[in-house]
């Protein structure tokens, strides 16, 4: 499966304690090595001389690919190419989709509250209702097939509905609410189908035509890398793609990671620069290599460099021990 980039071997650096009658520097409580520490000076060269080594590897590992929102950006043979990851379908379906979930975001609040719309409340779910008629006015434009207009106009015309009804009421009761949401599951899921078809089908097409123009050694090196925000949710779909076309451990729905993930594809959690993106690509395989040979375990600074020696001291100190993983879901 997909393996989260590690942050290297440069984890954030502690030092021992300061004495007592040591004067406070950076900040109260700060317990950080001080400008002009030799330590500090010596750890600054680690920085340095890890930064060029990985600039290095980068330049080893063409061709990589990385998906930045919209776009796919390709590095071969020193040279830069770009291509789309996704088109305004994708997005438009998905901000319709949101629709129901932003109703619901609003009137949960005064769910089992009637008549307590106070002026506020009662501005915003104007302002709701005026976006989402705007919205519904401007559908015949965008070409949806027949099947996916009259969808978007259900969910835009319920949205509109249980606003009014709450306006006219002052509130909403909660089971009125929940029967709202429940009745906009299989359309909002039906968006979220079409809007996953569309960045995959754009994907394959930008990925495939570039791979035609590969050696069959090219194509076999390929890595991809993902950015993805912070705390992506499992299941990304450029993730899967990739993991899928490149021939890497695939698992679309599970209940964690792979704890023994493939090489070639990457997520970059919380970074949607490009030169980032490659960046921790390159770090990855820096790792990798590091691993190996100080500590003959190919994936171990995928972990927190502290991970197993917290794990000994925690056990020790509260009488318990971890509990092991939990298996992925099998579907």
């Amino acid at each position: 499966m997909i393996e989260r980039a590690s942050p290297g071997v440069s984890c954030e650096d502690s030092a021992a304690p300061a004495p007592p009658d040591a004067a406070p520097q950076g900040g109260a409580g700060s317990a950080a090595l001080t400008p002009g520490d030799p330590l500090g000076d010596l750890n600054q060269a680690f920085l340095d001389a890890y930064a060029a080594r990985r600039e290095a590897v980068l330049a080893t590992i063409e061709p990589i690919i990385a998906q930045i929102d919209d776009s796919l950006i390709l590095r071969r043979g020193g040279q830069r190419f770009e291509g789309p990851a996704r088109t305004r379908r994708y997005h438009e379906l998905k901000a319709i989709a949101h629709v129901p979930l932003a109703v619901h975001a609003l009137l949960s609040g005064l769910s089992g509250r009637r008549g307590a719309l106070d002026g506020g409340a009662r501005r915003q779910m104007g302002e709701l209702r005026q976006r989402i008629a705007e919205a519904a006015g401007d559908l015949d434009r965008r070409g949806f097939a027949p099947e996916q207009l009259a969808r978007q106009r259900r969910i835009l015309g319920a949205s509109v509905a249980l606003l009014d009804e709450a306006s006219a009421t002052g509130g909403v009761a909660p089971e009125a609410l929940t029967a709202f949401a429940r009745a906009q599951t299989e359309d909002v899921l039906l968006n979220a189908e079409d809007a996953a078809r569309d960045q995959i089908e754009t994907m394959h097409a930008t990925v495939e035509g570039w791979r035609r123009q590969m050696t069959p050694e090219e194509r076999d090196g390929l890595r991809a890398v993902v950015a993805v925000s912070h705390m992506a949710r499992p299941g990304n779909v450029a993730a899967q793609y990739f993991s899928v076309t490149l021939g890497e451990t695939w698992q679309g729905r599970f209940d964690q990671e792979d704890l023994r993930p493939g090489k070639r594809v990457l997520t970059a959690e919380a970074t949607f620069d490009e030169a980032q993106a490659f960046a921790l690509l390159a770090t990855h395989a820096l790792d990798a290599g590091v691993a190996t040979r100080f500590f003959d375990e190919e994936t171990r600074l995928s972990r927190d460099i502290l991970a197993d020696a917290a794990e000994r001291i925690l056990a020790g100190m509260f009488h318990k021990e971890p509990e092991p993983p939990a298996r992925p879901v099998e579907t």
